[in-house]
């Protein structure tokens, strides 16, 4: 019996000596790229690899919503950055047939119709914002909740062209080759562009929360307005508002005479096939928008039959109470943007040294700086180990408790992306350390950080179980190399208990951020992969 308990208390001591040194954990780093060092002092410690990473262009991004599990944002606007150049994008929509109910067809314009206004109309994404707004005399603060528009980058006080045109391609929501999958639609398609529908100078405002529509046909008269609609959503949220062509819709809605062209929208999409919004300028701002609730919206006129209540007198003869008087309506039909929404980006870097770097990249021995630019731009390939490297450090069976892969930023930046994302280059697919318990998007990092002054530092991610994997020496994974570009939604995966560890190469946040790469090797924030273990 007391040896059983000497036996216990030996080992709870050695316990704590391990905790201990655990706890105390070696601070130095060992260089792996230059050499290897074996300090036997310690039973924890950490280490750093040199590791190699350059450029890559991205030529096209996937811009349509034809996969259920994956929609992406739309991305209007132009804008010209000081880093990374000129970029263009258009959004380009289906319309779908307003709802038909027991009483009214889809779309039946009646008798004697006549066009007030056409529009189209999109909503600006918000974010709530808290000022404050007064300090009273008891030191007591107010504060208003106001809203803001969010996702707008560039140059917003900028203006710059919108047009909008008649799209003459059809869109496919399936594979015509593969039916039984959806369609995929890239940013650098061209698309035909029928008809002018409308042609504005523009820029994002805050404020344009209503919409007026003035009805003149109320009466004998066009030259007159006779009444105006004022005309909000209902939390009084603002929206692009673009006007078209109203003789466009006259003749080709309003006056159509196959009423075939309406009874359904996979007719309707044939013979209309949608709209092309175009951005047009030299600077301006460049808007990430959905598409949910955008609408065309056709105010007009016509003639109706309608009994006059007591007292009532509809069509102004000074006759009240009259059965089957005829009278002039207003009214409005809604063409939601559903079916198939997909974009167009247009990118000139139109700076040589980024150009250079991403055209002609050092893939031996890497670079010393790196573009990370979303919608068709750039992202880095990383290279983690040379073959020397892993056999050394297999060797040492090394027990990982941390792997880190931290970028810093190249010197300070504006409208740098809040969130960049690691992936498996090879393979096109999640890091195990994303989607593994115990580890899981939360730990595995990505975010922004910021310095001691609050200002933009680095982006880290934790790769601890894909790092022990490849050093296991006893079952060794081949590494593959990785690549960094900017986070979207689209990224995380949609069931983890069914898991696609395939990423998608959507992207649509124009934001981009110049890293640090590899090189100069005197550079100590250059990047690097940091190991924590024990021994």
């Amino acid at each position: 019996m007391l040896n059983k308990n000497a036996t216990i208390f030996k080992n709870i001591g050695l316990g704590i000596v391990l905790l201990l040194g655990i706890i105390s954990c070696e601070k130095d780093f060992e260089d792996i790229g230059i050499d290897l060092v074996d300090n036997k002092a310690f039973k924890v410690g950490d280490t750093g690899i040199n590791v190699i990473a350059y450029n890559r262009r991205i030529a096209t991004s996937r811009v349509d919503n034809n996969n259920p599990g994956k929609q992406p944002l739309s991305l209007l606007g132009v804008n010209q950055d000081k880093d990374f150049g000129y970029l263009k994008s258009a959004l380009i929509s289906q319309l779908r047939l307003p709802v038909a109910n027991a009483n009214k067809p889809a779309v039946d314009f009646g008798d004697n119709a006549i066009v007030d206004l056409v529009v189209v109309d999109i909503p600006y994404l918000l974010k709530d914002t808290v000022i404050i707004k007064e300090i009273t005399q008891d030191n007591d603060t107010i504060y208003e909740r106001v809203k803001s528009l969010d996702s707008i980058y560039g140059n917003r006080n900028v203006e710059f062209n919108i047009s909008v045109n008649e799209l003459g391609t059809f869109l496919n929501v399936l594979d015509p080759d593969n039916p039984s999958q959806g369609n995929k639609y890239y940013s650098d398609k061209e698309y035909m562009r029928k008809d002018l529908l409308a042609s504005e100078y523009f820029k994002p405002n805050v404020y344009d929360t209503v919409l007026y529509v003035e009805r003149r046909y109320l009466d004998g008269d066009p030259n007159t307005v006779d009444d105006i609609d004022t005309i909000m959503a209902e939390d009084i949220s603002p929206s692009i508002k673009l006007f078209l062509n109203n003789d466009f819709f006259k003749n080709r809605f309003l006056e159509h005479d196959n009423p075939a062209d309406f009874e359904s929208n996979s007719s309707f999409v044939q013979y209309f096939r949608g709209l092309y919004i175009d951005a047009n300028g030299v600077d301006g701002a460049l808007m990430n928008l959905s598409t949910r609730d955008a609408k065309m919206t056709i105010y007009y006129t016509n003639d109706e039959i309608k009994d006059e209540a007591e007292g009532e007198d509809l069509n102004g003869n000074g006759v009240t109470g009259e059965e089957g008087v005829l009278v002039r309506s207003k009214q409005d039909m809604d063409f939601i943007f559903s079916g198939v929404t997909t974009g167009k980006y247009i990118r000139d870097y139109n700076r040589p040294d980024i150009v250079d770097a991403i055209e002609n990249p050092d893939m031996e021995d890497g670079e010393s700086k790196l573009y990370i630019q979303g919608v068709a731009g750039t992202e880095a390939v990383i290279k983690l180990f040379t073959q020397e490297q892993l056999d050394l450090l297999r060797q040492k069976e090394w027990l990982i408790n941390e792997a880190n892969l931290t970028v810093y930023l190249d010197g300070a930046q504006n409208e740098v992306p809040s969130k960049l994302f690691l992936y498996n280059y090879e393979h096109n697919s999640l890091i195990i350390d994303y989607y593994t318990f115990n580890f899981g998007p939360d730990v595995f990092g990505g975010e922004l950080e910021y310095d001691k002054n609050g200002k933009p530092e680095k982006y880290k991610f934790r790769i601890t179980k894909y790092i022990t994997e490849i050093l296991d020496i006893n079952n060794p994974r081949t590494p593959s190399e990785l690549a960094l570009k900017n986070f979207v939604r689209t990224d995380v995966p949609e069931d983890l208990i069914n898991l696609d560890t395939i990423i998608g190469n959507y992207n649509w946040i124009p934001k981009g951020v110049i890293l640090k790469g590899n090189l100069p090797e005197t550079d100590k924030n250059r990047i690097k992969l940091e190991i924590f273990y024990s021994k």
